[in-house]
């Protein structure tokens, strides 16, 4: 396993994302690129920004302090990975 796949899939949520992409298009994970796996990394970052997504009402405490923690800790991965491999 490569770095870059081997940091996305520590990453809950980047993780769930690309193996259902993965599901959906009938392929394995490892078949990603590494720029295809920094786009879904910034897709799932920005869910978490925007109004509409659960992610969002996570990131914004709506939903209780345990999924507040964990919302803020896969923002702060996810920017972590996306500095490291964009």
């Amino acid at each position: 396993m490569t770095a870059i796949l081997k940091s996305a899939m520590a990453i809950d949520e980047l993780a769930n994302t690309l193996q259902q992409i993965a599901r959906d298009d009938n392929k394995q994970v490892t078949d990603y690129t590494n720029a295809e796996i920094v786009h879904e990394a910034k897709y799932v970052l920005s869910c978490f920004h925007e109004d509409g997504h659960l992610n969002n009402e996570d990131y914004k405490g709506e939903n209780g302090e345990e999924q507040y923690k964990w919302a803020v800790g896969q923002v702060r991965k996810l920017n972590a990975f996306i500095k490291k491999f964009a």
